[in-house]
C-alpha cells in the first residue's frame, strides 16, 4: 500500500533532527513556530488546542481524503523544525512581543514573511526526501508522475532558496529594501496562514523541445508571493509583497481587492486562498465549528483538483465562512 509507505516515511523524517535554516548554521534546529505561539496562535486558542490541517492517516485516505483537521496542543500547533534556539529567540524578537510589534514596519514585514518561506523550504525538503526514500517502491506504470513531481520539488527549492538569501542578506544588513509588502487590517478571522506562492500560468514548453531540454533551460528564480494573514487583538492583518526584481501582479490585484472589498467578499478571498493555494494553515475550534460538513467535502475535492494549478484565475463558489460572516 503505497499510501501507507508515503506516510510512514514522511513521518520518520519529519522526526529526522535537522541543522538550523539561518545561513550556514550547524546547530540543531528546534521546533520552530511559524506564527508567534504565545501571542497570535495562543489568542485564539480554546484550551490551548487549535485545528491545524494534517496529512490523513494512510487507513482513513478513503473517507478523509489526503488530508484531515485536527486539534493540535498550542505547543505544537503550526510549527517545523525550523531554527536553533538562539536564531529562533534573537532573530524573530521583534515580532514575538506585542511591546514591539509594528505590522507596517519594513523589517517586521520581511521578518513574517521569511519564517513562512522558510517553513515552506523545510516542508519540500522532507517531500523530496520523502519520494527519494521510495523511489525503488514506485509501480512502474506512475513513474513518470514520481519524476514528474521530484522535478517541481527540486524547482521548487531551488526558487525559494534564492529568495531566503536574498531575505537573510537583508536581516544581516537590516535593509530591506529589496522587498515590498502592504499590511492591512481587516475584520477578524481566526485563520492562520504564512506561505509563500508561486502564481502565474506555467511555462510551456515548445513542442520541438525535449522534456530535458525543457527542465535545464527554464529559468529560475520565478514570480513568488510572499503572504501572511493572521488575527491580532481585535482584528486580522493581511501582510502580502514580493521581490522587487520579480514583481507580482496577482499580489497587487489581492491587495486592491482587499482593501476595497467588504466582510464578505474579503472572507470569501480568504476561503479561495485556503482552498485554492495552500496545504498548511491553522485556524480556532470556535472558527471550524462554524463551517458545514458539507462545504469541507467540497474544499477537499477542490483542493485535490487544483492542487498543481498555479494560474492567477483560479476561483470558486464555495465560501467556508459565509456562514461566520453572517453570524455564525
Amino acid at each position: 500500500m503505497i499510501q501507507k509507505d508515503i506516510f510512514d516515511t514522511r513521518r520518520k523524517l519529519e522526526k529526522k533532527a535537522r541543522h538550523c535554516m539561518f545561513e550556514d548554521c550547524q546547530n540543531v534546529a528546534i521546533s520552530s513556530h511559524v506564527l508567534q505561539k504565545n501571542g497570535i496562535l495562543k489568542e485564539i486558542s480554546e484550551n490551548n488546542h487549535l485545528i491545524e490541517l494534517k496529512p490523513a492517516d494512510p487507513y482513513k485516505m478513503e473517507k478523509e481524503g489526503i488530508s484531515e483537521f485536527k486539534l493540535v496542543g498550542v505547543n505544537n500547533v503550526y510549527t517545523f523544525p525550523g531554527f536553533c534556539s538562539i536564531h529562533d529567540s534573537s532573530i524573530f524578537k521583534t515580532i514575538e512581543s506585542s511591546e514591539t510589534l509594528d505590522l507596517q514596519d519594513s523589517e517586521q514585514q520581511s521578518l513574517f514573511a521569511y519564517r513562512g518561506l522558510c517553513q515552506e523550504i523545510r516542508r519540500k525538503e522532507i517531500s523530496l526526501e520523502t519520494l527519494e526514500d521510495l523511489k525503488d517502491k514506485i509501480p512502474p506504470d506512475v513513474r513518470y508522475l514520481f519524476d514528474s513531481l521530484h522535478d517541481g520539488y527540486l524547482d521548487g527549492l531551488k526558487n525559494l532558496t534564492h529568495f531566503k538569501k536574498e531575505f537573510e542578506n537583508c536581516i544581516k544588513n537590516k535593509n530591506f529594501y529589496r522587498f515590498h509588502f502592504e499590511t492591512i487590517q481587516i475584520p477578524k478571522i481566526d485563520v492562520c496562514i504564512s506561505v509563500p506562492l508561486n502564481i502565474g500560468e506555467l511555462e510551456v514548453r515548445d513542442e520541438n523541445e525535449t522534456y530535458d531540454e525543457w527542465k535545464i533551460n527554464k529559468v529560475i528564480p520565478f514570480t513568488t508571493s510572499f503572504i501572511n494573514v493572521f488575527p491580532k487583538g481585535n482584528f486580522s492583518y493581511i501582510i502580502a509583497g514580493y521581490h522587487k526584481d520579480y514583481t507580482c501582479k496577482w499580489t497587487d490585484n489581492f491587495n486592491a481587492r482587499v482593501k476595497r472589498n467588504k466582510k464578505d467578499r474579503l472572507f470569501k478571498e480568504i476561503s479561495d486562498l485556503l482552498t485554492l493555494r495552500l496545504e498548511f494553515w491553522a485556524m480556532s475550534p470556535k472558527l471550524f465549528a462554524t463551517i458545514r460538513k458539507v462545504d469541507f467535502e467540497k474544499y477537499k475535492l477542490l483542493f485535490a483538483d487544483n492542487v498543481y494549478d498555479h494560474s492567477p484565475k483560479l476561483k470558486t463558489k464555495l465560501n467556508l465562512f459565509e456562514k461566520y460572516t453572517n453570524g455564525g
